[in-house]
């Protein structure tokens, strides 16, 4: 049965926790997704919930340069939404990479991200055994040493991904624990291996993805990574000469470096989301979440202190994924792990 948006986000703040002593603040961008802004409004009062809506003039990241941020609104957003419990982020581009995200989630608040059609957030609700993969996941990483990825198109690539401090993002779709921040929907492991560490080959083949160009790949693509960095990009077809005209364009080495690196695991997101919907209405979050995907991203790393405007997230599929030696993708069929031995 078919959910109304005020049905899911109803049942998205069940998942989040949020009762009628908490405040949700509403950040939006004006005359942008109104229908959202008026549903995630109406379910927190259903819940008795108090709800404020900061809206700003516009607060999208482009994706070509050239890039300048105003960022007068910032403050004025951290302001306000900081003293709020739960913060719905409805923004056209998200503020994924912002000082709005990384000071609400420091005050302790929960933040979530919604960005996707109605029936996309219907199909990939999260739940319990989804988190509890993840979390499996993310311990695996946590005292792994060496993420290596491989694939019959030639993809042979290693990471280091050492030590207890490595930073992992978990993402299953909702907020429920202090200074939590996720999107949804989502489903999906990712760390952010040491820094320059990246070294091998990656090829793209037919089926993978470029986000947020949302476009699938139709011509192979050989990448070098040597010390974390793409080195070279070669193919003799439209897509590697794109690829290579998108990184030239920003005039900037840093857009060149391998930043996060993961695998999806929701069991609902499939391949052909670019193909049943407008691609220019998704985010993308459901190819990130493909079941058995390996995906990966350049650009910024907040943690080795990089920051460009330039991001791109790779989901590939047919990958081959371990973690010192232990499968967890097997030619893109995702392997379960068992939490009592993670």
């Amino acid at each position: 049965m078919t959910m109304s948006l005020l049905e899911l986000f109803t049942e998205q703040y069940k998942l989040c926790a949020l009762d009628a002593s908490q405040t949700v603040a509403v950040i939006s961008e004006v005359g942008k997704k109104v229908e959202y802004v008026e549903a995630a409004v109406a379910a927190a009062r259903a819940l008795g919930a108090g709800v404020l809506v900061l809206s700003a003039s516009s607060l999208s990241s482009p994706t070509l340069p050239p890039y300048t941020s105003d960022g007068r609104e910032v403050p004025a957003l951290l302001a306000a939404a900081g003293h709020c419990d739960l913060v719905i982020d409805v923004t056209v581009g998200g503020l994924i990479h912002s000082n709005v995200r990384t000071g609400i989630i420091g005050k302790g608040k929960r933040m979530l991200f919604v960005a996707e059609p109605a029936d996309v957030l219907q199909r990939m609700m999260g739940n319990d055994d989804l988190r509890q993969q993840i979390n499996a996941s993310a311990d695996l990483l946590r005292l792994g040493n060496v993420l290596k990825v491989t694939s019959d198109a030639g993809t042979n690539l290693t990471l280091d991904v050492s030590g207890e401090d490595l930073p992992i993002t978990r993402q299953w779709g909702f907020v429920d624990e202090p200074g939590r921040w996720d999107h949804w929907p989502s489903g999906f492991i990712a760390c952010f291996p040491r820094d320059r560490s990246a070294q091998g080959t990656i090829v793209m083949q037919a089926g993978d993805v470029i986000l947020p160009l949302q476009k699938y790949v139709h011509s192979p693509i050989t990448l070098k990574v040597e010390g974390g960095y793409i080195r070279s990009i070669e193919g003799e077809g439209a897509d590697a000469f794109l690829l290579r005209e998108y990184f030239e364009r920003w005039n900037d080495p840093e857009v060149y470096a391998l930043s996060h690196a993961g695998w999806g695991l929701h069991p609902a997101a499939s391949w052909v989301a670019l193909e049943v919907y407008d691609p220019r209405t998704l985010y993308g979050q459901e190819l990130r979440s493909v079941a058995g995907n390996f995906m990966w991203s350049t650009g910024s790393n907040r943690f080795a202190s990089r920051e460009t405007p330039a991001h791109l997230d790779i989901p590939m599929r047919g990958c081959t994924v371990s973690v010192d030696g232990q499968v967890v993708v097997l030619k893109g069929a995702l392997q379960r792990i068992l939490a009592e031995t993670a």
